[in-house]
């Protein structure tokens, strides 16, 4: 009633209306800068996951290779197959690298300069019949450890000048054998 009475006596008010309050709204909104840094960081990330994916499959036939030189291990004929799957290996991440097409002394030598381990003569393991289990396993324990450590880039020089070398010396044995 007191309402009605200060309306009554002043007709300015009575012309206003009520006051309403808007409705509550449940979104939040961002200023444009933080919609950026939002958008930017979700970019990282899915950089970072396309980087990841892209590294785990290039790396898949190294890990492969890994798991058929363990299943390698029982295997009687074993020297022929490792050698053979670590051929491979570098084919597959250095298709033009010269020790695939090299001597079977030029390999044994590139690969030996590869590793700190021990490496059995490849000539005896490979070619006769007669090679011992221990070379077999040491041939073995030699791979796992190559293809532990290969990291996709081995060293071409090392071949080339042993190409190199050999190339010469054919070259003055031929030249011998034509002035004799």
């Amino acid at each position: 009633m007191a309402t009605t009475n200060i309306a009554n006596a002043n007709p300015a008010l009575a012309s206003l209306a009520d006051i309403i309050e808007p409705d509550f709204t449940s979104q939040f909104a961002l200023a444009p800068i933080y919609w950026l840094l939002i958008a930017a960081i979700v970019a990282v990330i899915g950089y970072a996951g396309w980087k990841i994916t892209q590294r785990h499959r290039y790396w898949f036939a190294k890990r492969q290779a890994i798991k058929l030189l363990a299943q390698l291990e029982q295997h009687p004929a074993a020297a022929k197959q490792i050698n053979q799957l670590l051929k491979r290996v570098l084919q597959h991440y250095q298709p033009a690298h010269p020790a695939l097409s090299a001597s079977s002394e030029q390999w044994q030598q590139w690969l030996a300069k590869q590793s700190t381990l021990t490496l059995p003569n490849l000539s005896q393991l490979l070619y006769q019949a007669d090679s011992s289990a221990a070379e077999v396993e040491q041939f073995y324990i030699f791979a796992r450890q190559w293809l532990t450590d290969y990291k996709a880039n081995a060293d071409t020089e090392q071949v080339n000048s042993a190409t190199t070398t050999n190339t010469l010396q054919a070259i003055q044995q031929d030249k011998e054998q034509q002035h004799a």
